[in-house]
Formats: structure tokens, C-alpha cells, sequence
């Protein structure tokens, strides 16, 4: 049997190199638009469908751990984050675009659902909050080093091939993911609705919805915000806010652990309400590192949702739950903000403000 820490590596990686793939396709928007001769919202719109096939990919794979267990499930989805990131490497046609970036999201949504389940089981740590705060954490860094590999890089396809290399390690460290002590071929996802349990299921769809809703936008239209209030170095203050947000899940995590889940995502969500209005309101660049930071009340939320399921349902219900999340709020927050009839400033705080009392309030009620 692998190591302890070995064990912990082996889910922490593979879940950071998938944030890396899944932004690569960020730093390239403008780029395919002219190798296409398109416009840039027809690429975006590879974005949209990565976050709807992560939406049922989610879900299919919550459920397939279930019933094979956590493990080989993981493995599936390692192919489909893999392969067709590789394969953007030969893009030819816009279409072929969509297809891969609908398998890309099924299969790193699916990862990352299956690894909140993993380390919810652990049963060698008291630290499981920090863990997936830290892996949650790691969205950010895989954007910080989604900006690296782009900074060196400026062909496109190369952009793609990169990440989708270093993913292939994820299957070097695959045989050192703990292995589950039990499946649950017999288990129904219908159970997620049962009387003692649907509590759970509504209310913390709820909470993925305004989760998503707040962190998407934020993290994909801060920088043009920042752009078209024609702050200089734009791009440093969003590499700082990815550092501190890094660090900030992985507090917030430690604290759940310490204070309790609900205690800590309470007070990280009741201050990112203050924050939003900073950003709003006053002093901008104070307001996008404060949003950036507190933005960590979803740090361990995909770890805390496993833990509130029975184990025998534990990847169809973690995975429903952040269904609705990723896909409205993935799929469709940002073009949702760009939508409203105010400046992206005010547009993008005005959802932020909501979408964080909302969070609150889900999250006092979550238990």
C-alpha cells in the first residue's frame, strides 16, 4: 500500500492539472477567433459547453463511482480530460472545437466530483476541510499557470498541447489513489430525494448555484472589467488575487476543520457580501482582491456536500447538487452578466452582491 502522503498526492495533482487544462482555452479566445474568422462570442461558446458537459459529466461520474467505485471511475475520466485536449493540438474546424471542449468539461467535472468523494473518506486525516480547500484553491493556480504557459508560448496549439501533456502524468500517480473498501452497485439515485435526505439535495443546490454564479463571473470577466477601466497592470493584480485566493481556500478549509463547515463557510460568504459592495461601490482594486479571497466560502464545499451524504450515494449526490451550479452558473453566469444593462462593473457587482447573500443564506440553513 502507497504511503499516506503518497495517497493524498496522487488525488491533489491530477485535480491541478485538470484547473490547467481547463483554462488553457481562456488564453487563447482571441487567437481562435482569427484562425476561424470568427467572432470571439462563438468561441466562448466552447466555454459554455464545457460547462454544460461538465454539468452531466458530473453527474454521470458521481454515479458510475458509485456503483464501480471511486477509483476506476477516476481513471475513465483522466482519458476524456487527456485525449482531446491532445487532439486540440490538430483542430481543423470550429465544430470539432465544441465537441472536445464538451468532453474536456465532462471528464474534468467528473474528476473533480469523484476526488471531493475521495478525500471526504480519507480516513487518515482530520484535515479533509484544508484538502479540498486546497484543491478547490488549485482552480486558481491552474489559471496562474495556464497565464506561464502562455506568457511562453504563443502558438495556439501549443497552448493546448502543453497542459494536455502534463496531464499524462495523472496516470503515473493513479495506482496510489486509496482504494475504496466498498460499492454500492444496488444504490438508486432516487435516494437523493428520499425524505431524510432531499433537504440536503435542494438546499444545496442552492448554495452551488450562487457558488458558481459568484466565482465564474468573478474570475472570468475581473480581468476585462479591470481592462475597461483602463487600470494599468491589470494583469499583476489578477495574478495576486489568484495567489491570495490559492491561499485563502486553503485556509478557509483549515478553519472548517478547526471551527466547523458551516461556521467557516458562513463567515468567508457573510464577508464576501462586504467585499462585493467594495468592489461595487468604492475602491476597486481593495474590492477585487477582497472578492478574490473571500470567494473561498466554496473552498470545501464539494468535500463538506460528500460528507452530509450517505456513502452508498455519496457520488450522485455530491454531484447533483453542483449540477445546477456548474451548469447555469458555468455555463451560462458570464454571458448572463454581459447581459445586463448596466457597465460590467456594476453588472458584474450587482450578481456578485446577490449571489453572495444567497450563498449566505443557503449555508446557514445547510446541515
Amino acid at each position: 500500500m502507497a504511503s499516506k502522503p503518497l495517497q493524498t498526492v496522487s488525488v491533489l495533482i491530477p485535480f491541478l492539472l485538470s484547473a490547467y487544462v481547463m483554462y488553457s482555452i481562456t488564453f487563447v479566445i482571441d487567437p481562435l477567433s482569427h484562425y476561424f474568422n470568427t467572432g470571439i462570442p462563438e468561441i466562448i461558446l466552447a466555454v459554455t459547453l464545457s460547462w454544460i458537459g461538465g454539468a452531466i459529466g458530473g453527474l454521470i461520474f458521481g454515479r458510475l463511482s458509485d456503483v464501480i467505485g471511486r477509483k476506476k471511475a477516476l481513471l475513465f475520466s483522466f482519458f476524456l480530460i487527456c485525449i482531446p485536449e491532445i487532439i486540440n493540438f490538430k483542430l481543423v474546424n470550429i465544430y470539432e472545437l465544441y465537441g472536445l471542449w464538451f468532453l474536456i468539461g465532462f471528464g474534468v467535472n467528473g474528476e473533480n466530483g469523484i476526488s471531493y468523494a475521495i478525500i471526504a473518506e480519507l480516513r487518515f486525516t482530520n484535515l479533509r476541510g484544508f484538502l479540498g480547500g486546497l484543491m478547490q484553491g488549485f482552480y486558481a493556480l491552474g489559471a496562474l499557470l495556464g497565464a506561464i504557459t502562455s506568457l511562453f508560448i504563443t502558438n495556439f496549439r501549443l497552448i493546448f498541447l502543453v497542459p494536455g501533456l502534463i496531464f499524462a502524468l495523472s496516470f503515473l500517480l493513479w495506482p496510489f489513489v486509496p482504494e475504496e473498501k466498498s460499492r454500492f452497485p444496488g444504490s438508486k439515485i432516487s435516494e437523493i430525494f428520499r425524505k431524510d435526505i432531499i433537504k440536503i439535495t435542494i438546499i444545496g443546490s442552492i448554495v452551488s448555484l450562487a457558488s458558481f454564479l459568484f466565482i465564474i463571473p468573478a474570475f472570468s470577466l475581473m480581468p476585462t472589467t479591470l481592462q475597461l477601466l483602463h487600470f494599468r497592470n491589470y494583469d499583476v493584480i489578477i495574478a495576486i488575487g489568484d495567489i491570495l485566493a490559492t491561499f485563502s481556500y486553503a485556509l478557509s478549509g483549515y478553519i472548517s476543520d478547526v471551527k466547523g463547515r458551516r461556521f467557516a463557510a458562513l463567515v468567508f460568504s457573510s464577508i464576501a457580501v462586504i467585499a462585493s459592495f467594495i468592489f461595487t461601490f468604492s475602491f476597486i482594486i481593495v474590492g477585487v482582491f477582497l472578492v478574490y479571497f473571500f470567494s473561498a466560502f466554496f473552498a470545501f464545499f464539494g468535500v463538506w456536500l460528500s460528507e452530509l451524504y450517505p456513502q452508498r450515494i455519496r457520488g450522485a449526490g455530491t454531484n447533483f447538487a453542483l449540477l445546477i451550479g456548474r451548469l447555469i452558473g458555468g455555463g451560462f453566469g458570464t454571458l448572463f452578466v454581459t447581459l445586463l444593462p448596466f457597465s460590467l462593473r456594476d453588472s458584474l457587482g450587482i450578481v456578485l452582491i446577490a449571489m453572495a447573500i444567497l450563498a449566505s443564506l443557503g449555508i446557514y440553513f445547510l446541515n
